[in-house]
């Protein structure tokens, strides 16, 4: 029979006194440490506290202060963009506040010749006569504003408006304006200076006050879309007819419906 194994006991030198008193020793050294931690909490807690009771009696004069830094810093900015000349207002928009902001929209002009018809005598025709009437609203953009004094920097009232406060609209004028150039220019070419043509259109100071009017609006409007090669012109002629660019252009449905809801005629013209 083999003989058995001895194993030597590892732990028979060890007392087990410096066992017990190693791990007692631990332990305090814990507490102590989570002693110390919340000695530590609590006295941050204690300073903010001091810190809080001492400026409380002064919280009412720091947040007045703070306030008027904060417009004080306001103001300096307006002022700053007022000296720049930059323009808060809606681009080609109302500055009086009566008229609402209009979406934009993305569109791609196409061309539509039936307004300006080949043959000029066409253009005095009952369908083209429609075609210019469908795109004004009734009562042409004169509006009426029943409390002007609600609104800044409204210009002189129309003096043909009795008792009531009426303007007109830019757009709806621009668009009379080229009307006017058009009639003009298709009596010119028909010789039609018979009775059914307007000699208010065909008045000198009017033509004129047109053309100048609309160099203005077409400046103010300033579209700068990026417009290529032409796409229309006859034979080999070259350059831009402008019918492929894309424009940031109002939403002109809207437009039209709010001046048909604030309207001050009910007369349909152009």
């Amino acid at each position: 029979m083999a003989p058995i194994p001895k194993f030597r006991d590892e732990s028979s030198g060890r007392n087990p006194k410096d066992s017990t008193e190693s791990l007692m020793s631990h332990q305090e050294d814990e507490e102590e440490q989570h002693w110390h931690d919340n000695e530590s909490r609590r006295r941050r807690r204690s300073r903010v506290q001091r810190i809080s009771d001492a400026v409380g009696p002064w919280r009412w004069l720091i947040d007045g202060i703070l306030f008027f830094a904060i417009i004080g810093l306001l103001l300096e900015r307006r002022s700053s963009i007022a000296r720049s000349g930059y323009c808060e207002f809606e681009s080609t928009g109302d500055i009086t506040g009566f008229a609402p902001k209009i979406s934009q929209q993305i569109k791609k002009f196409v061309p539509d010749f039936s307004y300006f018809p080949d043959n000029a005598s066409e253009f005095s025709s009952p369908a083209t006569k429609q075609k210019w009437l469908d795109l004004v609203p009734t009562g042409l953009g004169y509006v009426k504003i029943d409390h002007p004094e609600r609104h800044n920097n409204l210009p002189h009232r129309l003096v043909g408006f009795k008792n009531t406060t009426v303007f007109t609209t830019s757009v709806t004028h621009q668009l009379h304006c080229l009307h006017a150039i058009a009639s003009t220019y298709t009596n010119m070419v028909t010789n039609n200076t018979g009775s059914n043509s307007k000699m208010d259109d065909m008045a000198p100071w009017h033509v004129n006050h047109c053309f100048e009017y609309l160099r203005q609006t077409i400046m103010c409007c300033g579209d700068t879309a990026l417009e290529g090669e032409q796409t229309t012109f006859p034979g080999s002629e070259e350059g831009s007819d402008g019918w492929d660019a894309t424009h940031v252009c109002k939403n002109y449905d809207q437009i039209h419906s709010y001046l048909e809801s604030n309207r001050a005629l009910n007369d349909v013209w152009i």
